[in-house]
């Protein structure tokens, strides 16, 4: 993991969210030109990328993400970029010094399991390392300052954050950690509706992971020797291939 730790010139970073862009469309977890996955570069803190609205995720190459500073302006000629998109990259990248990737998603099984009051419930595997993550925002549309203090202070202290009948932000210090927990988070989600609807709704119906267990099963995952919870193992099979399908994105 040190290796993937190392700060990424502009080039690197670029290359490595265009791909998790086209590898979160091959998952089937893109929504049209909505959405915002961004990047912070790595050997220039202060600069983040993020992709030009009206861009769909299968299309999106390494040159054709936009150049942003810290407030959110952009630092090169651009096509249309969407005010969330940049609200998004200031705020994470400006609370979390540690984190250079985020995916915003609008998964359907996400916004389904954010649109209850019992939110994520220990269901699954996926739920056990991912749950104590997770933090949860109400939704907003507008993003005025008092939301975006209240989101800053939020995302401060989550890795994840389901924005209650919207969607969610998963944060990484890699493109692949992003990565690794978004699609868990939608897969932790997804069993748990299935799991509600065999019950009818019955919760008292579910076979939730004993909470005495869960901190065990918990700490055992994150230190096993054979399995990693960073996506790292992942990766590379990953662009494997979209080299192969869709060489592309690195252009």
């Amino acid at each position: 993991m040190n290796s993937s730790l190392k700060k990424e010139s502009e080039q690197q970073a670029r290359e490595s969210l265009a791909a998790l862009y086209r590898i979160l469309d091959r998952y089937g977890m893109s929504d049209l030109a909505n959405q915002e996955v961004g990047a912070r570069i790595g050997d220039n803190p202060n600069h983040y990328l993020i992709h030009p609205y009206g861009s769909f995720y299968d299309e999106l190459t390494a040159s054709a993400l936009v150049k942003i500073d810290q407030n959110g302006q952009p630092l090169e000629a651009s096509p249309w970029l969407n005010d969330g998109g940049q609200n998004l990259a200031r705020w994470i990248f400006g609370a979390r010094a540690e984190v250079n990737y985020f995916v915003h998603g609008h998964c359907e099984n996400v916004m389904a399991v954010s649109a209850t009051e019992d939110g994520l419930l220990p269901l699954s595997q996926a739920a056990i390392y991912l749950g104590h993550l997770v933090g949860y925002i109400d939704y907003a549309f507008t993003e005025d300052d008092e939301f975006g203090d209240k989101f800053m202070s939020c995302i401060a202290a989550h890795d994840i954050l389901i924005s209650h009948n919207h969607g969610y932000y998963c944060l990484g210090r890699t493109a692949q950690e992003a990565f690794f927990r978004a699609y868990y988070l939608r897969q932790a989600c997804e069993v748990q509706i299935k799991a509600l609807s065999m019950v009818g709704g019955d919760r008292d119906r579910l076979r939730l992971v004993n909470p005495d267990r869960e901190a065990g099963y918990r700490d055992a995952m994150y230190t096993s020797d054979d399995y990693n919870y960073d996506g790292e193992t992942e990766w590379q099979g990953l662009l494997r291939w979209l080299d192969r399908q869709s060489p592309d994105y690195r252009l």
